[in-house]
């Protein structure tokens, strides 16, 4: 039997066994005018699939997410899949769903045409962009032109918040104990039905002497008093939106913390309390004298009087605590210890057995029984002799970490810190390569004088700013390595002079000690378990 096996059937027969696909993203701050909605950019994308007798097996969509980060749960799952040889043809609105980042977008359009891989753009360059078919005419302009609307719409946002901040118009995220006004939201009300409890720990705590941890301890056992998380995830399930932190039921010390030493309590308003330096940056903290003030801005909860009388008692406490060494002590490890079977705190007691002797039982056995904990008990001299062992071996491991660092840096072994550096270092490179090689084919494809001028000028700029990033990197990369040995093995010597203080003497430097402890959890076997300070613990 004969079949006309054209070169139109076999272009449809293979066209048939494509995968497509579709990418939507949608960013909040987008301006009206360019904003296109989820559904919007799907219907376009099926429009120009059913034109071409195509199937749309997937949608991969980014909701409220940056064009100029690359790190999009979506978007990364699709690009593997496009990798991975499951995904044939990727069809999106505008390159500006793909990317906003000029260099990574360039780069990601290379990895397409490596693999044969087809991304259709329906509304680009005064029509349809098809990768794989299409001329590069102007695309690196465009990617350009893509990454400095967003840049500009993140200064202009933070512009906006930052006049709104200092004229004390935004309020940022949400207070415990207060209500933002829905009718204007620059304005707090006291929320009725938690003003009791916020009454109570400053009444607790300034008035009956009461500490942070027994406050807590009051709070879950007496009321029924939601926590602060309990509470915000009420407030998002009657709206009818997820919650998407971590949920404590219990109170906890650092939630009376937050309270005690947050002034909105009082009626005082304070905002410009950190910012962001770069799109999609970490926010960083500033300080105090740079924080915009609004005194009697809304109705308080507490007074002044009582407000300033908390930090009064705060800082004592404080002072107190860093003037410990100073003072003798019952118990050396007081405070520290915690019950590794139950979490809770543990007491100091004195064990009258051949003769008088300090130990550490746990408080919850202590006061409920069996009910509570299992019973155990430990002296104190067996704490100090597992320590100084504990100590012991840690020096060991610091030392083994201080040799390694020298012989790193004589060998100018490449650390993980590096490493990062380096990589961004080759990804900007490449960057740079694909964004000359962009530039030759612009100005390859255009005759008219004034068009090439407006290329090679955008194309200065965009070097400029390549380049500049990569010997920024580049001076980074050979102090930071230098600086973070010798800053590291400065902090590993001090550490081990602060275990040799400890395992030489019979008695224990209190102030020492709390430099060096976190906690220590001890077990109903009489096992003990000791955790470092996270600046001491991070050293190895």
């Amino acid at each position: 039997m004969y079949v006309n096996m054209t070169a139109s059937n076999i272009r449809r027969d293979l066209e048939d066994k494509m995968t497509v696909v579709g990418y939507c993203r949608l960013s909040r701050d987008e301006d009206k005018e360019n904003y296109s909605s989820i559904e919007e950019q799907k219907r376009i994308i099926i429009d120009y699939a059913s034109s071409r007798n195509w199937i749309v097996s997937e949608f991969y969509i980014d909701d409220n997410v940056s064009g100029y980060t690359f790190n999009r749960p979506e978007f990364s799952k699709m690009v593997e899949k496009v990798k991975g040889g499951k995904i044939d043809v990727v069809i999106a609105k505008d390159l500006s769903r793909i990317g906003r980042n000029n260099g990574r977008v360039l780069v990601l359009i290379d990895e397409f045409k490596d693999m044969q891989k087809n991304l259709i753009l329906v509304s680009e360059m005064g029509g349809t962009y098809d990768v794989l078919n299409d001329r590069d005419d102007t695309i690196g302009i465009t990617t350009w032109f893509n990454e400095r609307y967003v840049k500009d719409c993140s200064r202009k946002t933070r512009d906006h918040m930052y006049s709104k901040q200092k004229s004390g118009r935004l309020i940022m995220g949400n207070y415990y104990g207060y209500i933002k006004d829905p009718e204007d939201i620059t304005r707090l009300y006291v929320d009725e039905e938690l003003r009791p409890v916020i009454e109570l720990i400053y009444k607790l705590y300034t008035e009956e002497g009461i500490g942070r941890k027994k406050i807590c301890d009051i709070l879950n056992s007496k009321y029924n008093y939601p926590t602060p998380s309990v509470y915000y995830q009420m407030k998002h399930l009657e709206r009818g939106r997820i919650y998407k932190h971590p949920v404590q039921k219990l109170w906890s010390t650092y939630m009376i913390k937050n309270i005690l030493e947050n002034d909105v309590y009082c009626g005082t308003l304070r905002t410009h309390k950190k910012k962001t330096v770069s799109i999609r940056g970490k926010a960083i903290m500033l300080p105090e004298e740079e924080h915009f003030i609004f005194e009697n801005h809304h109705e308080p909860i507490i007074s002044k009087e009582t407000f300033k009388l908390a930090q009064d008692i705060r800082k004592r406490k404080v002072n107190t605590k860093s003037t410990s060494s100073t003072r003798k002590r019952n118990y050396y490890f007081s405070g520290l210890c915690r019950c590794g079977d139950c979490g809770f705190g543990v007491s100091g007691i004195t064990i009258t057995r051949k003769q008088s002797q300090k130990g550490y039982e746990c408080s919850q056995y202590r006061t409920y029984g069996k009910a509570r904990c299992k019973c155990h008990e430990i002296k104190e001299s067996d704490i100090l002799f597992h320590f100084k062992e504990f100590l012991k071996f840690t020096k060991n491991q610091y030392i083994d970490e201080i040799n390694k660092i020298e012989i790193q840096t004589k060998t100018n072994t490449k650390t993980k810190n590096k490493d990062k550096i380096k990589f961004e270092i080759e990804n900007l490179n490449t960057e740079f390569k694909v964004l000359i090689s962009q530039k030759i084919k612009d100005l390859t494809n255009t005759t008219n004088e004034y068009q090439r001028e407006i290329i090679e000028n955008t194309y200065k700029e965009l070097e400029k700013d390549k380049t500049n990033r990569i010997e920024q990197l580049q001076k980074l990369l050979e102090k930071q390595q230098e600086d973070l040995d010798k800053e590291k093995i400065r902090d590993l010597k001090t550490a081990i002079e602060y275990f040799d203080d400890i395992i030489k003497s019979n008695e224990l430097n209190r102030y020492i000690l709390e430099c060096l402890i976190d906690k220590i959890w001890i077990y109903h076997d009489k096992s003990v378990k000791f955790e470092l300070k996270p600046n001491i613990k991070k050293l190895i």
